[in-house]
C-alpha cells in the first residue's frame, strides 16, 4: 500500500487527535452510563469506575453484566491508546511530527503578530526586503508558494507561510487583519493588482507597497489601493545616471 504523502499525513494529524478525544469522550459517557444503568450507582461513582477500567484497575468483585462492560471498556482503551502511540511513531519516523510541530509553532507565531509587513513573494526582491527588514528589526513575514524557496527562506530565520497568495485563506493565514503593510514583490502585474484589491478586501486600512513591470499599469495599481508603486527598471535606470554623475 502507498504511503500517504507528508503535507497531507502532517493535516491528518491533528484529526486524527480530534477523532481520539471525541471517542474517549463518547467512552467516558457510555462507560458511567452502562455502570450506572447495570450497577445503580451514582453518575460519579459511574465515572470514576469506568475511569479506573480504562486505566486496567478492575473491582475484585464484579458481577457478569459489570464484567463484560470492564472488559469491553479495556479492549477499547487498549486499540484507542495503540491507535494514538502508532499515529505519533509513524509520524515521527518520517520526521512529519517535528513538522507538525514546527508548523504549529509557526501558526503561533504569526497569531500573536500585529502592526507587521506582509511581503508576498520570496525571490530575489521579497529576498531583499526580507533582509532589510531584519537588519531594521521590523516584524514581518514571507508569503511564497514554491516549496525549495519556503525552505531556503526559513533556513536564513525568515517566517515563511507556504501557500498562494492569491488564495484568501493564504492571507487570513497571515493575520492580514493586524498587519500594517503589505508588499507584493511578484514581478507579474497583473497579479499584483488582484492581490491589491484582495488585500485591501480583507483589511481595508492596510498599506500597499507594489512592484510594477509594466508602467501602463501602475495607474490601475493606484486606483486598487496600492499606496506606492515601484517599477525596478526606472529606480535602476536612475541610480545608474546618478553613478554616473548625470
Amino acid at each position: 500500500m502507498a504511503r500517504v504523502s507528508a503535507p497531507k499525513e502532517i493535516e491528518e494529524f491533528p484529526r486524527r487527535l480530534k477523532i481520539f478525544l471525541w471517542v474517549i469522550i463518547i467512552m467516558l459517557i457510555a462507560g458511567t452510563l452502562g455502570f450506572k444503568l447495570i450497577s445503580g450507582e451514582n453518575v460519579k461513582s459511574s465515572f470514576y469506575r469506568t475511569i479506573k477500567t480504562l486505566a486496567f484497575m478492575f473491582e475484585d468483585e464484579s458481577t457478569i453484566s459489570e464484567r463484560l462492560m470492564e472488559i469491553f471498556l479495556s479492549i477499547v482503551g487498549v486499540f484507542l491508546v495503540w491507535w494514538v502511540l502508532w499515529s505519533i511513531a509513524d509520524m515521527a519516523l518520517d520526521g512529519n511530527l517535528r513538522k507538525y510541530l514546527k508548523m504549529r509553532f509557526y501558526s503561533f507565531k504569526v497569531s500573536k503578530m500585529k502592526n507587521h509587513s506582509i511581503i508576498v513573494g520570496g525571490g530575489r526582491v521579497g529576498e531583499e526586503v526580507s533582509r532589510v527588514l531584519t537588519q531594521k528589526k521590523k516584524p514581518f513575514l514571507v508569503i511564497e508558494s514554491d516549496p525549495k524557496a519556503v525552505a531556503s527562506l526559513k533556513k536564513k530565520g525568515y517566517v515563511t507561510i507556504e501557500g498562494d497568495a492569491l488564495n484568501e485563506e493564504t492571507l487570513k493565514r497571515s493575520n492580514i487583519e493586524k498587519a500594517s503593510k503589505i508588499i507584493l514583490s511578484l514581478p507579474k502585474t497583473e497579479t499584483n493588482i488582484l492581490l491589491t484589491l484582495t488585500a485591501k478586501e480583507l483589511n481595508p486600512d492596510i498599506e500597499v507597497h507594489s512592484r510594477c513591470e509594466n508602467s501602463a499599469l501602475v495607474s490601475k495599481l493606484k486606483r486598487a489601493g496600492a499606496k506606492v508603486v515601484t517599477i525596478p527598471e526606472i529606480i535602476a535606470a536612475d541610480k545608474i545616471a546618478e553613478d554616473l554623475g548625470f
